[in-house]
């Protein structure tokens, strides 16, 4: 299953090892690569003197950049031949005054020469489906959008195939899959049902995830397959009121036994179940298989009778907050349950909880003809943020039950440092976000990097969340580029109005930063998308917002609400160059950012690749780009 390289590479490099030592070099050498990925923060755009856009660029940048429009310098950077261009400076045949490109200026040297080092540095994220295709139920995509059904459809597909490898290299099945950070537990639910029938530990910290969750799982039991369709569902109920109308001579048909107060007394009852059991808190589990048959019975329907699956999957919940990768506590609380946790058949019914097995947990071991406690697990994860993808992959090498690790990250920007904060040849660009602060002076041992490759101190700084556009449209970058700009604008009015000041520029390239001297800073969240259709409407729903801000609301209230929206269009109009200024320095924010997600990925699969009791690591990309950016997932084996 393992692919001949172990990492997505371009065709250039020959092995992993030459890559890492090119991309390790060009990180901790490029200057404009380290201060466009982390000296660089959109809330500063405006504040600086002189400005971000003329102290980060080179001046033939800005003067290419000039000549051409945003939506031109995307298709450079991400759609254009860069080798051909590069080919008109070797050839030397014309002047540079000379040649256009787009019926403008040509792009510089060094600019083409940036876009070729990130493009043969990024990992491939090439990604082909499997055939034929498998939807995914309707009864189990309830509740999906459209980018989650498409990462579960193939995701779940992938981790079945690999636990199928995992068994056919172990001579052993995988007992569990534990799913890190499992959410509304989308993919858990997926694996537990037909035709995979995996047993999964869902392990989430929000209870109010979990409760959602098993919701969803409760629905899912209730839901008979023979009227999944929601249109021969309608005909069948009018169908039943037709029959049920009095005849002439005024008989009244018998009343069914199962009204709609059943379904509710039962959910409700399903909802109200006790957890706290043990510290771990499992909260319940939760069988995949419909009892249709009892139900249609009731209902005096004739079904198919279901196909007997002779180890159906099984969910088990377990709130816990994941600190490290140790979870030899947890697997065994599941798989070999104290015995006053172990629910009896009765008590199942009432609780809504699976009652026609009731000590399905310790089944897959007992089948296997091993004891209860010899666990084998498969941990996994879809989108986990920031340190949890850290842990998941440490599990593979500090649980003994743990036999393959299958990583999927996201949220970048919530990772911490674990060889400290970043520094900056331009000290202007030290950015002055505290939670970044917080994050690059962590000294955290979970934090990135994991391994012992050579990052540097100068290496850029792992909280760092932008993706790139390759599959944004025209219409989709204007609305970010206008929310950015709205933004930054709009700080640039809190401190010309007094209400901010104006950010400081260190001194000494290696002074540290002392977090009393950061300001607080304006915390803004989201707005409704009314807010963004004028500039004097951002600035109003902005207002309306910080009013309950403990710290700015006075200040907000005398000096922000007071304004005509005459003097907003003002700024807006003597500020609407830096508009095009900020989205070029975004979209090279976010191309660039491309290998800051290929060195975490990197660091991720090196360590596991040093350790010994790891037999195959590789990163491979699961779904698709196009849908969902963050595709790549980091795979390990156990000898």
């Amino acid at each position: 299953m393992a692919p001949r390289c172990p990492l997505p590479l371009s065709e250039e490099w020959e092995d992993a090892d030459s890559y890492i030592e090119g991309l390790l070099s060009f990180m901790t050498t490029s200057t404009l690569f380290i201060n466009l990925c982390g000296g660089v923060h959109m809330l500063d755009f405006l504040t600086r003197e002189p400005d971000l856009y003329t102290t980060l660029l080179p001046e033939d940048w800005r003067t290419f950049f000039e000549a051409h429009e945003v939506q031109d310098i995307l298709r450079l950077l991400l759609k254009e031949d860069i080798a051909a261009l590069k080919r008109y400076y070797e050839a030397k045949e014309d002047s540079a005054s000379t040649r256009t490109w787009n019926g403008g200026a040509f792009p510089p040297q060094t600019l083409l020469e940036y876009i070729h080092n990130i493009k043969r540095f990024a990992l491939r994220r090439d990604f082909v489906p499997a055939e034929p295709r498998r939807k995914l139920p309707f009864h189990i995509a309830m509740g999906m959008n459209q980018k989650k059904l498409h990462e579960v459809e193939h995701f779940s597909r992938w981790v079945a195939e690999l636990s199928d490898t995992v068994e056919e290299r172990r001579g052993e099945p995988v007992s569990h899959i534990v799913d890190f950070g499992s959410g509304q537990n989308y993919l858990g639910r997926t694996l537990a049902a037909p035709p995979y029938n995996k047993h999964i530990i869902a392990i989430e910290r929000k209870h109010q995830y979990i409760s959602g969750a098993k919701g969803m799982d409760a629905k899912l039991k209730k839901t008979e397959i023979h009227v999944m369709n929601p249109r021969k569902k309608k005909k069948d109920r009018l169908q039943k009121s037709a029959e049920a109308l009095p005849d002439t001579n005024g008989v009244q048909p018998e009343a069914t036994d199962r009204g709609h107060g059943a379904e509710d007394d039962e959910a409700q009852e399903f909802n109200e179940t006790v957890e706290d059991v043990t510290s771990f808190k499992m909260l319940g589990d939760i069988s995949s298989m419909q009892d249709t048959s009892s139900s249609a019975q009731k209902q005096g329907k004739k079904t198919k009778e279901a196909p007997v699956v002779e180890n159906p999957g099984l969910i088990s919940y377990i709130e816990h907050e994941i600190e490290d990768g140790y979870l030899e506590p947890i697997i065994r609380h599941v798989v070999n349950p104290p015995q006053s946790t172990l629910p009896d058949e009765n008590q199942g019914e009432k609780d809504g909880q699976a009652a026609t097995c009731p000590n399905e947990l310790a089944a897959p071991a007992q089948s296997g003809g091993k004891a209860s406690d010899d666990a084998r697990v498969m941990v996994v994860s879809l989108h986990s943020c920031g340190n949890l993808v850290h842990h998941g992959v440490r599990s593979l090498v500090l649980n003994p039950s743990v036999v393959a690790v299958a990583m999927i990250g996201c949220c970048y920007n919530l990772l911490t440092e674990r060889l400290g904060p970043a520094t900056y040849k331009l000290p202007v660009l030290r950015s002055i976000h505290p939670r970044l602060y917080e994050t690059g002076t962590s000294y955290d041992p979970h934090g990135f990097p994991m391994s012992k490759l050579a990052f540097g101190s100068t290496s850029p700084p792992a909280p760092w969340h932008a993706k790139p556009p390759y599959n944004w449209d025209v219409s989709g970058t204007e609305t970010f580029f206008t929310r950015n700009f709205y933004r930054s604008l709009f700080q640039r009015i809190l401190l010309d109005k007094g209400v901010i000041d104006r950010p400081t520029i260190p001194k000494d390239l290696y002074e540290e930063s002392n977090p009393e001297d950061t300001p607080k800073p304006v915390i803004l969240g989201s707005l409704r998308k009314a807010a963004f259709e004028s500039f004097p409407n951002y600035i109003r729903a902005a207002t309306d917002k910080l009013r309950r801000d403990p710290t700015f609301a006075s200040q907000v209230e005398a000096k922000i609400a007071v304004m005509t929206d005459e003097e907003i269009r003002r700024y807006e109009t003597e500020f609407s160059q830096a508009r095009k200024n900020l989205s070029i320095t975004w979209s090279l924010m976010a191309f660039s950012s491309q290998l800051v997600e290929a060195a975490i990925v990197v660091d991720r699969w090196q360590f596991l690749r040093e350790h010994d009791s790891v037999k195959e690591c590789w990163v491979e990309p699961v779904f698709g780009y196009g849908e969902s950016p963050r595709n790549l997932a980091v795979i390990g084996l156990k000898k």
